[in-house]
């Protein structure tokens, strides 16, 4: 075991020392207020709580071998390095170093007592294969991989845009990654999407950034393609051969694309339809005085996606003498080969094409980079998203194995995953090295990193609860908002309105949340909770984004995290005598027997025998509140907070 973990022992001292001074070493109290005596009123009915089925695509049990050679393979070229640049790789990880690792790296959380009992007592010579696609298996895999590309593609639950709500979309993501749809197909049907918001979700992703045609364009390639050629919307890439002509070629392709339809649309009878609506309505409602009270439904049933075959044209102050300004661009791809553009195509739908084509010498490149980041903590090309042509990967060999295979697994992200998982270099001692700017990481094992700030709610959420909470599903309000203005009478939006006011009081948020609330937290899964979290929450806190940037979340400490920590309602969660980890520790009898159940639960192992000496003085000399001061202690720790 390596220092940096030794020292953990000498933290818990000190932490136990300040658990005593805080005194918050003893449990917290229920808080359940007593009824009050008097008449019993006869029950209301109960308010209906709509779940979603999930379904969960399973790892292909036949592909165990080619998995297994496709990691040895892996390790093969690791190894080449290793020799090249004269490295010592890590010792390989102890099973409790990586029973806490890959549940983290999966799942997104801890494992539980039980969990990480039955790992460390199983003999099994394959157990960690066997661990690995059971993790892949779980919807706690996907939840964790909706928090990964919430963060790239800015979900936000309030709107994708004006009057659209965002939870639909986001929902199709989470069913995309449920399902593992082949990435190639779900980013295919992101920049293909058409139809109404409300009937296709898909065409979230071309809403994030509707009206800003050339933004759109610069994300799409920034997000897919690992390349940034924002700067040439202005002037030429100062940094990349990117001329501003090209980034309007390739913009080309998807400026014809509109996100709502006008209010006088002909298919919708003639005339200003919202206009119409809006004096009906004044009529049925009273209270009404023709403002924005509707928009929902009256501008929310206008969004749609549809291509309408605009033309984008050079600038007026264009600036460079391969074009005159105001010129119309054809369009062209950025990377050969170049698509054809037959006559009555969708410019959208042959760049779509062209951008997830196994030939495209970026697409598969971008995400097993990305993939391999996610799991090693360092990218084999960093930044991920800012490939130039001279750009060199760490192990160039390795990076074109990599991109061949997720060309040959036709991109099923999910398989992928777990090759890499099965590596030797996978399965090392974690390095604490800290990387220079430029300088280069060869892979002794997987870089320490800090918890992002949903893998450590979701650890918490792991030791105070079993909580299977459900976000209400996106239909249940989108069915209520999606009308067809061409059809729809002032008495049926007005009634829409109600149902949906009705839907959104705190009745209805109460009868889903009573039961996983402590101390105003909703104690779900952050892939469960809205998207983004308002800004005073443990989550944000801890470094989730405000989802305005891509990738703008953090893993840097802060002094509200270590408030947080100390004495914020999360912490005091897992001390309660209902919570959780009450319940486990307390089916042990003996104190020794329940610091070893402390030790597993927090940070999957046994203590050892210093520390079992310490925690075991803990609570004899303050009794009960001793375990809650152990307890407390151990997450604070910063071993509770790494990914080892």
């Amino acid at each position: 075991m390596s220092r940096w973990w030794t020292e953990t022992g000498r933290r818990v001292v000190v932490l136990l020392v300040m658990a005593a001074v805080m005194g918050l070493g003893g449990l917290a109290e229920g808080q359940q207020r007593k009824k009050s005596a008097g008449k019993k009123k006869p029950p209301e009915p109960p308010i209906p709580v709509p779940t979603r089925k999930v379904v969960i695509d399973k790892v292909d049990p036949n592909a165990k071998s080619q998995v297994l050679a496709s990691a040895k393979m892996v390790d093969k070229y690791v190894a080449a390095n290793y020799a090249k640049y004269k490295v010592k790789p890590n010792a390989e990880t102890s099973d409790e170093q990586f029973l806490r690792r890959v549940y983290l790296d999966v799942t997104g959380g801890i494992p539980t007592y039980k969990q990480a009992r039955a790992f460390l007592n199983n003999r099994d010579v394959e157990k960690r294969t066997k661990l690995i696609d059971t993790l892949l298996n779980s919807p706690e895999a996907a939840g964790h991989l909706y928090n990964y590309w919430a963060d790239i593609l800015r979900l936000k639950d309030r709107e994708v845009t004006n009057n659209a709500l965002g939870r639909p979309y986001n929902e199709w993501t989470k069913v995309a990654l449920e399902t593992n749809q082949p990435y190639d197909q779900w980013v295919y049907e992101m920049i293909t999407a058409e139809g109404k918001y409300l009937d296709n979700p898909a065409t979230g992703y071309l809403l994030r950034d509707s009206g800003m045609p050339l933004d759109a364009m610069n994300n799409t390639v920034r997000i897919f393609l690992g390349t940034q050629i924002g700067c040439a919307q202005c002037h030429d890439h100062p940094f990349d051969k990117w001329k501003r002509k090209e980034f309007y070629e390739v913009a080309a392709y998807t400026f014809g694309t509109a996100y709502r339809r006008g209010a006088g649309d002909k298919m919708f009878g003639g005339g200003n339809v919202v206009n119409k609506m809006r004096e009906e309505l004044k009529k049925v409602d009273d209270k009404f005085d023709g403002g924005g009270k509707y928009n929902r439904f009256l501008q929310g049933n206008l969004i749609e996606v549809y291509d309408n075959n605009a033309k984008l044209t050079l600038p007026h102050d264009y600036q460079y003498d391969d074009a005159k300004p105001k010129t119309p661009v054809a369009p062209k791809t950025i990377f050969d080969p170049q698509p054809q553009l037959s006559k009555g195509d969708s410019p959208r739908i042959v760049f779509a094409k062209w951008l997830t084509s196994p030939e495209n010498p970026r697409f598969a490149k971008t995400i097993a980079n990305r993939m391999w980041k996610h799991v090693f903590g360092v990218g084999q090309i960093e930044p991920v998203d800012d490939m130039h042509d001279d750009t060199v990967a760490e192990n160039p060999e390795l990076m074109a194995f990599l991109t061949k295979e997720m060309v040959r697994l036709k991109f099923d992200v999910k398989e992928y995953l777990r090759i890499l998982l099965n590596t030797q270099a996978y399965q090392r001692e974690a390095s604490e090295a800290q990387l220079a700017g430029g300088a280069e990481y060869h892979f002794p094992g997987p870089i320490l990193r800090r918890m992002t700030a949903e893998q450590a709610w979701d650890s918490f959420i792991t030791l105070a609860v079993f909580s299977d909470y459900q976000a209400e599903p996106a239909h249940v309000q989108a069915e209520v908002l999606n009308v067809d203005l061409a059809k729809a009478s002032a008495e049926q939006i007005y009634k829409r309105d109600q149902e949906l006011r009705e839907l959104t009081n705190g009745k209805h948020k109460d009868a889903r949340d009573k039961n996983f609330t402590y101390q105003g937290q909703l104690l779900a899964r952050a892939s469960e909770l809205p998207c983004p979290m308002p800004a005073n929450h443990f989550l944000r806190q801890f470094g989730q984004s405000d989802r305005e940037s891509i990738e703008a979340s953090s893993r840097d400490g802060s002094v509200p995290q270590v408030l947080q920590m100390f004495n914020g309602p999360i912490t005091h969660m897992i001390l309660h005598p209902k919570s959780l980890m009450f319940d486990t520790v307390l089916e042990d009898a003996k104190p020794e027997e329940r610091v070893t159940t402390i030790f597993l639960t927090i940070l999957s192992r046994r203590p050892t025998a210093e520390e079992r000496a310490m925690a075991l003085a803990e609570i004899k000399d303050n009794g009960p509140a001793g375990y809650g001061n152990v307890i407390w202690a151990l997450v604070n720790t910063r071993e509770f907070l790494f990914v080892q």
